[in-house]
């Protein structure tokens, strides 16, 4: 059990963790070279939920917040790089008359909204896909923890509230293009050059590196045992004088950004987005990850998030009810292995097995 103290948390080098990454790195990184370019962008786009999957386990498996809102935050960085990418493809297109994207001229908009209209602007956009699923989640973060909200609760107000950010994204025709989203946009250009696939994989997987090593030095500083230790025992915590609230908004609001710029690369990577990605469907897919993985190991959620994506890719090339499948390997981990996957791992070559027993208990 974490020790709920004030203190110096003991840190080494973590020369195994590093050496594992590495590795990883290394094999990754000269994937494209042995596969095709599905794979690829496969492989990419896992990359990514793989990093939602580490921002949420920060939330929950370190912090003890059940959160169901990744979904939301994800798709409010990646609609912000999907309205400069598309307002990059209208300016081109005459046809759509004043560089407004064909659907919103079909829903009789004559103007951008000023709400959209600086997103015209790269580094505009740039800063919005970090900033506004960041902002949102400190408004809402804010309400929720100075108000002493917990537990359960909590979940519940994620999930109303993933319920209700897609219903205003599909009503919001003119603006959001309902359901059927932003597709059909312009490629992302560095210095007017096209960055091909490979670009952009070695972004994502250089991104997700970043966000793992980041979320690790994270939890071995006194911040993440003091997270730890809220999980634990809040009341004990606040008794020794900590803001809880404070400490719950920073990683929740720290979450929310990792979040928006995963969903910023998505849509470079998949030139797509859709309020499908903010439902409570996708923000479920992601707490599976966590689950399966192992809370508090960091390792094991981004290695659920690839593993379970191969899985889906190639059951759905032979039955429908691929969500079958992933709900029994769910019944499965929490019936017989409810550390996880990484709990598998002998403790001599994991580096995340103590804070994943620490996280969980």
């Amino acid at each position: 059990m974490t020790q709920v103290l004030p203190g110096q948390q003991k840190r080494t080098f973590p020369s195994k963790f590093a050496l594992m990454v590495g590795i990883g790195f290394v094999i990754f990184a000269i994937f494209p070279l042995f596969f095709g370019e599905f794979q690829t962008s496969l492989m990419a786009k896992l990359f990514l939920f793989g990093t939602l999957a580490i921002a949420l386990d920060l939330v929950w498996g370190f912090t003890g917040i059940l959160s169901f809102a990744q979904g939301v935050f994800f798709s409010l960085g990646g609609y912000a790089m999907a309205y400069y990418l598309k307002f990059n493809l209208a300016a081109g297109a005459s046809d759509y008359g004043g560089g407004l994207p064909e659907f919103m001229v079909s829903n009789g908009l004559e103007q951008l909204p000023w709400f959209i209209a600086p997103l015209q602007s790269f580094p505009i956009a740039m800063v919005a896909m970090v900033l506004v699923p960041a902002g949102f989640a400190y408004l809402i973060g804010w309400f929720i923890f100075t108000s002493r909200v917990s537990g359960v609760y909590i979940t519940i107000i994620s999930l109303a509230i993933a319920s209700a950010l897609n219903t205003l994204f599909v009503s919001q025709q003119a603006y959001t293009n309902g359901t059927n989203g932003l597709s059909d946009i312009a490629p992302l250009t560095l210095f007017g050059a096209k960055i091909p696939l490979i670009g952009l994989y070695w972004m994502c997987l250089i991104f997700t590196t970043a966000v793992l090593m980041g979320a690790w030095w994270l939890t071995k500083s006194n911040l993440g045992l003091i997270l730890r230790s809220i999980k634990e025992n809040e009341a004990r915590v606040s008794f020794l004088g900590y803001n809880i609230a404070s400490y719950k908004i920073f990683i929740w609001t720290l979450s929310a950004g990792i979040a928006g710029i995963a969903g910023g690369l998505f849509v470079a990577l998949n030139q797509f987005i859709s309020p499908v990605y903010i439902a409570v469907p996708f923000g479920t897919q992601v707490v599976i990850w966590v689950a399966i993985g192992g809370r508090g190991s960091l390792i094991g959620p981004l290695a659920a998030a690839i593993i379970l994506g191969q899985i889906q890719n190639y059951a759905e090339q032979i039955t429908q009810d691929w969500q079958l499948i992933i709900g029994v390997l769910l019944l499965i981990v929490v019936l017989f292995i409810p550390n996880g996957l990484i709990s598998l791992i002998p403790k001599q070559s994991n580096q995340v097995t103590s804070a994943s027993k620490s996280a969980s208990s």
